[in-house]
Formats: C-alpha cells, sequence, structure tokens
C-alpha cells in the first residue's frame, strides 16, 4: 500500500511540474490581447470567456471576458426578437477584451418604467487584414432582472 502510494505522489507532482511548465512557456497560447487592434492566433483553441452583465438601478455594466471584440445590443425583455446574426453588423457598440461599458436603463431599447427584465445580445469579431471587424459567432443572449 505504501509503494502505491509513493508512486501516486509521484505521478501527480511530475504532472503538476509539467503543468507549470507550459503555462509559462512563450506559446502563442499564452498571450493575452490588451487593446482592439490585437488579433489572437487562429491556432490559439478555445477562446474562452462570456459577456459579463450585472444590474445596479440604474445602468447595466457589461463586462468582456472573452479574448476577442464583442458587438453588443441591450432590449428589453418584451422587445427581444431571435436574430442568428449580429443584428446591426458593424455599427452596434463593442467592447475590446477586457472592456467594461456602463448602459445606463435609459438607453436599454423599449425600456419603460415597468420593463423588469432585459435581454443582452452579443457576439464576438475578428479583425481582418484590413483592419475591419468580421462577425463570427452566433448571437449569445443574457437575460438580466433590472
Amino acid at each position: 500500500m505504501r509503494r502505491t502510494t509513493t508512486r501516486l505522489v509521484r505521478a501527480v507532482t511530475a504532472l503538476s511540474a509539467l503543468g507549470l511548465l507550459a503555462a509559462c512557456s512563450d506559446s502563442p497560447a499564452g498571450n493575452v490581447l490588451t487593446d482592439d487592434t490585437a488579433t489572437p492566433s487562429p491556432n490559439q483553441g478555445i477562446v474562452a470567456g462570456t459577456l459579463e452583465v450585472k444590474a445596479q438601478r440604474p445602468t447595466l455594466t457589461l463586462r468582456n471576458t472573452t479574448e476577442l471584440v464583442v458587438g453588443y445590443m441591450v432590449v428589453d425583455k418584451d422587445q427581444m426578437v431571435i436574430a442568428l446574426y449580429p443584428p446591426c453588423n458593424t455599427q452596434c457598440p463593442t467592447l475590446v477584451q477586457g472592456a467594461s461599458v456602463q448602459v445606463p436603463y435609459s438607453q436599454i431599447g423599449g425600456y419603460t418604467a415597468q420593463s423588469t427584465e432585459a435581454i443582452v445580445m452579443w457576439w464576438t469579431y475578428r479583425r481582418q487584414a484590413d483592419g475591419s471587424l468580421r462577425p463570427e459567432s452566433a448571437v449569445q443572449t443574457t437575460r438580466i432582472r433590472l
């Protein structure tokens, strides 16, 4: 039993060291974007994160935790439409990685004093060689109580 435990401890230690070495490497997957002109490597793999949404009367706070530029649109839940593509293409407001914005309730599409929930529609963009943004993902939705 003691020999099995010793082998297990050694295996866990070796795997931990290997993980630490991988995290400290100079690979493109370890790069972090800091502005909207940077473009992640296409070989980067999974893009983690989401658009965080918090409500604190009288504003919504949106924070981009993805590695890409995010476009968004906020509407009252009763004004929601199904969108399989960005509803305003590149005309919607955007957030670069790590950026936050506060949206006053009065700027929510269809908002009234009786509104109780809003829908935040959001999607990601890829920056093209010419500097333009091209939508690359389906529209995600987040429902938030006001």
